[in-house]
């Protein structure tokens, strides 16, 4: 029987605490409790010392490379893959090898060079130190008999950098249009910004809605951790339980390094189906009670004709003869 076996690779995400160590395997700065925090003139280079700490009682031979960061969808902040483009600080990082051996128990200095371009941009750059242990294979299952899978996994960890390449700081936050769309009982409203400065941001938000029935509503957006220069995102927030019928507007304040600013959208909706039905059903009596007004006048007014009529054959200066009666002459 012919086996068909695909070997997936899990790329296991990177430790987001300040000092970022497992408790096996860890990277720091020499220098700083969290990350690198860097300052640098366009053209020039600088040299930093990362510390690589083994834990474990095996020695370990780690990959080791610079990357670029950015933010996620979610806001958060990610560093690229090895394979990625590296237009910042992750094609300025040099490195004196592409691999570590740290001894067991032990720690290791890094040294690394950044070379910043003359024609660098101002602004704040963000990027990482990455350290990858080799390749975990995994355990190989057979599914249906025919095809084998074998999740393998690849543990990175990174420490990030900050370069403030020197000239002017400008931020400068941009939003679009203000959404929204309904989810069951909820309402959930969509804000998305991008950062069109050269300094980091960190905006937050909060929604205003105003309108018949009369109760205004408020609700903040999610708050993002930060958006790099050039990034965009997504802030949203959700109107729980929001009253089954509102007719009004939508008002955001979005506040952040850049300023303040507004966005607003109208907010109109209701149970539609509901609303068709009751307007019909509400169309149906009032043509109801149309015809049976109409029914009441008509029988009125022929009750009225025949009542006239009546009266007419009742009066007159002559009496009328009767069938077979003849009237003679004096």
């Amino acid at each position: 029987m012919l086996l068909a076996l695909l070997a997936l690779t899990l790329i296991a995400p990177l430790q987001q605490a300040h000092a970022v160590d497992d408790g096996a395997l860890g990277i720091r700065p020499s220098n700083e409790s969290d990350y690198f925090h860097l300052d640098i003139l366009p053209g020039a280079a600088l040299d930093a010392v990362a510390i690589v700490s083994n834990h474990t009682n095996d020695p370990v031979t780690l990959l080791n490379y610079p990357v670029d960061a950015h933010n996620t969808p979610q806001g958060t902040f990610a560093m690229g893959a090895q394979s990625d483009p590296r237009t910042g600080i992750g094609g300025w990082v040099q490195l004196d090898s592409a691999q570590l051996f740290v001894p067991p128990n032990s720690e290791l200095t890094v040294p690394f060079r950044i070379s910043v371009p003359e024609n660098a941009p101002p602004g704040i750059y963000a990027g990482g130190l990455i350290i990858e242990s080799p390749r975990a294979q995994g355990i190989t299952t057979t599914m249906n008999g025919e095809t084998a899978f074998r999740l393998d996994v690849v543990q990175r960890q990174g420490v990030r950098i900050y370069l403030n390449v020197a000239g002017t700081a400008v931020s400068s936050l941009e939003h679009g249009s203000l959404t929204w769309q309904q989810d069951g009982n909820d309402v959930l409203f969509t804000l998305p910004v991008r950062n069109t400065g050269n300094t980091i941001v960190h905006p937050t938000a909060r929604l205003d809605a105003s309108g018949w029935p009369g109760a205004d509503l408020t609700v903040d957006f999610d708050t993002a951790d930060s958006v790099l220069p050039g990034a965009g995102q997504e802030l949203h927030a959700r109107l729980q339980q929001a009253p089954p019928v509102h007719i009004g507007r939508a008002n955001a304040t979005l506040i952040s390094e850049a300023g303040t600013q507004q966005a607003q959208t109208s907010l109109v909706y209701a149970p539609w189906l509901a609303l068709i039905i009751g307007l019909l059903l509400m169309s149906a009596t009032l043509y109801g009670v149309w015809r049976g007004a109409r029914f009441v006048k008509r029988a009125r007014l022929a009750l009225a004709q025949l009542a006239a009529d009546q009266a007419g054959l009742g009066g007159g200066d002559g009496a009328r003869p009767r069938r077979g009666q003849v009237l003679r002459g004096k």
